[in-house]
């Protein structure tokens, strides 16, 4: 792998999984509350991962919810992680790696053909203070995001965005234009006395806007440590994982 310095492996579920990461992209507890909160997925249900990264999404995905998942990554070094992390755990008939532009997400794949989307996009717009190319949007725009979930999505069916809180009329306002109703709406707060940075929106296509506003998710207590309902979802997901 080409500039192994710029990667670190570690593991999770007391080394049942395997990643190797970006030293600057992660995988975050964020993303697997993400995970644990997702909406509108079934066993056997079709999936797209929209902009997969190095993969460790689609994999829990389709672990925890037994379901097929497509993981859409257009840079290389990215695809090349998917497919080490899908062949160091034994992953590789699992899920669809797939090489593709969500701005050209036409070309690639055929419309209304999955169940479930799932989109975990650049959490800032393009610019602003301490930029990092996985974090901040470069050339490919929220737009760009809800734009192919919508076209990739069967109507009424849902589709799961993890954002920050900062840009959620934003979003609401291009579901709405990709006719994409909101049903549900859940706040990450990393502590009781701190503001909500992260929010997962759930939306249904072709349906009517009728969000419920969900009890916040709070991550860590005042002295740091995870909150019960955080620890009972990371058992949860182990626990799973250690089964297959």
């Amino acid at each position: 792998m080409k500039g192994l310095e710029e990667y670190k492996e570690f593991e999770f579920c007391r080394g049942k999984l395997r990643f190797v990461q970006p030293k600057k992209h992660r995988l975050s507890i964020v993303e697997i509350l993400f995970v644990a909160n997702l909406l509108g997925i079934k066993r056997g249900y079709k999936v797209a991962d929209l902009g997969a990264g190095f993969g460790a999404l689609s994999i829990f995905i389709a672990l925890v919810y037994n379901c097929e998942v497509w993981a859409i990554e257009r840079d290389e070094a990215m695809l090349e992680l998917i497919r080490h992390n899908l062949r160091i755990n034994n992953l590789e008939s699992l899920i669809k790696v797939v090489e593709c532009d969500v701005r050209q997400i036409e070309k690639k794949m055929d419309k209304s053909s999955f169940d479930c989307i799932v989109i975990n996009p650049p959490f800032y717009p393009k610019g602003g203070y301490c930029y990092n190319p996985y974090h901040h949007e470069v050339d490919t725009s929220l737009k760009d995001f809800i734009s192919a979930g919508s076209y990739l999505l069967k109507d009424g069916r849902g589709m799961n965005i993890l954002l920050s809180s900062s840009r959620i009329v934003e979003a609401f306002y291009l579901m709405e234009e990709e006719n994409i109703g909101i049903k549900s709406v859940r706040f990450f707060y990393p502590k009781p006395d701190k503001n909500s940075k992260i929010v997962r929106i759930y939306g249904v296509k072709n349906s009517k806007t009728s969000p419920t506003i969900e009890k916040p998710l709070i991550i860590n207590k005042s002295n740091g440590e995870y909150t019960e309902e955080v620890i009972s979802y990371l058992e949860e997901i182990c626990g799973i994982i250690n089964m297959i």
